[in-house]
């Protein structure tokens, strides 16, 4: 089995041995309140790239008013920058 960098495009030509196995996902994303409670989640087949993330979050707080005041996420400079470039 090889291992995949975090991050990088997955081959498409994985081979399977049988067909009484899921499909696999690259990641799943959860977006937790400080308290802990998982307020929403989500599975990003390919990868968890800024543009993944903004299009989710966008999709939970579709109204400007409802989205919160900050988030945390390991990746923020690569999120914030893309943000950024396409005026979100």
């Amino acid at each position: 089995m090889t291992t995949q960098p975090h991050d990088e495009n997955q081959s498409d030509d994985h081979q399977r041995r049988n067909y009484f196995t899921p499909n696999q996902f690259y990641c799943i994303e959860t977006l937790c309140s400080p308290c802990g409670v998982v307020l929403a989640w989500t599975k990003f087949a390919k990868a968890e790239s800024p543009t993944n993330i903004l299009t989710w979050l966008g999709n939970i707080y579709p109204i400007p008013e409802s989205r919160p005041s900050y988030i945390a996420i390991d990746k923020a400079c690569q999120v914030v920058r893309t943000a950024v470039q396409s005026g979100l």
